[in-house]
């Protein structure tokens, strides 16, 4: 009788093991298909995030140790007009920081002795005069956190050190600009102030993408300066988006607007970004941020 119930017990542990054969397996696919459908299926996420522009890493190390050479042979000696040049760069940020009614004299003064020293030796000689008052500006950009910045970083900065004050620019990163955002910053402000805009003087695309990703990456301050951070992102935006063809400006105008309490046409650009990438890496998200809209809409 033991046998036969021990056999009998033996059986049904047999019959039911047979039952659950695979079932870490069934567990596993059930769990993908649940997962999966999380993340087909659009989800009420509101807008946040606005797409960063992609750099290439490798393309900004390669222009970095470029300009540092520049630098170098800045420092080792310049011709004369080109000091001239440099002066005048001085002459013209201390204008923009502390006396805006010679701004404009000071400014067209700039702008000739850089064409003549152009015109006269080409562009390497001034672009070395930029590289080299990019490492001296970004040396001396720290003098600004204790409120009173230093005269050379006046002299240097202008009006991108007065921009930058306000901001909080010049705070030890993650809460202000790293090395390489200041760079940039101060290369795009260095050729916009000398009225050289072009080809060599011009920004790179990958130039471009951080200038424009430090910007776009600020904190949205509290109202009452909020409205006009939106709006200026959205130019951000706009201005990016001529430059960089891949750059997803349909998304992120998407984000912007609906912070900027205009669910309607926030919703229409993120329609414009499905038409455009349906499948791509920010679709999901897209579709997310269009429910929230959806979801604001219909309150």
């Amino acid at each position: 009788m033991p046998g036969a119930v021990g056999m009998t017990a033996g059986s049904l542990a047999r019959r039911l093991g047979r039952h659950f054969e695979g079932w870490p397996l069934g567990l596993w696919v059930i769990a993908v298909g649940v997962l999966s459908a999380l993340l087909v299926v659009p989800r009420d996420v509101p807008p946040e995030l606005v797409p960063p522009p992609v750099i290439d890493r490798a393309e900004q190390r390669l222009a970095t140790a470029e300009e540092g050479e520049r630098a170098v042979r800045g420092r080792a000696g310049l011709p004369r007009e080109i000091r001239s040049v440099g002066e005048a760069l001085r002459r013209f940020g201390h204008a923009a920081y502390a006396a805006p009614e010679l701004v404009a004299q000071v400014s067209a003064q700039l702008r000739r002795l850089t064409a003549a020293a152009l015109e006269q030796g080409g562009p390497e000689h001034l672009l070395e005069l930029r590289a080299l008052q990019t490492e001296l500006f970004v040396a001396a950009a720290a003098s600004a956190r204790s409120g009173e910045p230093a005269a050379e970083a006046v002299e240097l900065g202008g009006g991108l050190l007065a921009a930058g004050v306000r901001a909080g620019w010049f705070e030890p990163p993650p809460r202000g600009a790293a090395r390489d955002e200041l760079e940039t910053l101060y290369r795009v402000y260095w050729s916009d102030a000398v009225g050289l805009r072009a080809h060599p003087f011009a920004p790179t695309l990958n130039e471009w993408r951080v200038y424009y990703r430090f910007l776009l990456g600020r904190p949205i301050p509290e109202p009452p300066a909020r409205d006009g951070d939106l709006q200026r992102k959205l130019e951000y935006v706009g201005a990016l988006a001529t430059h960089d063809q891949d750059y997803p400006a349909h998304l992120a105008r998407g984000v912007l607007l609906y912070q900027a309490g205009a669910p309607a046409q926030s919703a229409a650009e993120l329609r414009r970004h499905l038409e455009r990438s349906p499948d791509g890496p920010w679709a999901l998200r897209a579709r997310n941020y269009l429910a929230a809209c959806g979801a604001l809409l219909s309150e």
